[in-house]
């Protein structure tokens, strides 16, 4: 099946719709597929806090993935 067969199959399905709370979460399912095609632009708080990681790994202050994944779990156990 094409592109275009496709498009028009799923345009005709949703047009014969009439359940609202159905056609708001397939406009939902599109926005998110639409949003995430957007490029994300950090913050400075967030470029902040990446400086602040990056010059930690420079000076040596780092945890080995064992030893994260273990602070990670118990921190959610919490």
């Amino acid at each position: 099946m094409s592109v275009i067969e496709l498009k028009s199959q799923i345009i005709n399905k949703v047009n014969s719709i009439e359940d609202e709370l159905l056609l708001e979460e397939i406009y939902n399912l599109i926005n998110i597929q639409s949003e995430s095609d957007s490029i994300y632009r950090l913050t400075s708080i967030e470029k902040a806090a990446i400086e602040v990681g990056l010059q930690e790994i420079k000076n040596g202050r780092t945890v080995p993935s064992e030893k994260a994944n273990s602070i990670i779990s118990e921190w959610l156990k919490k």
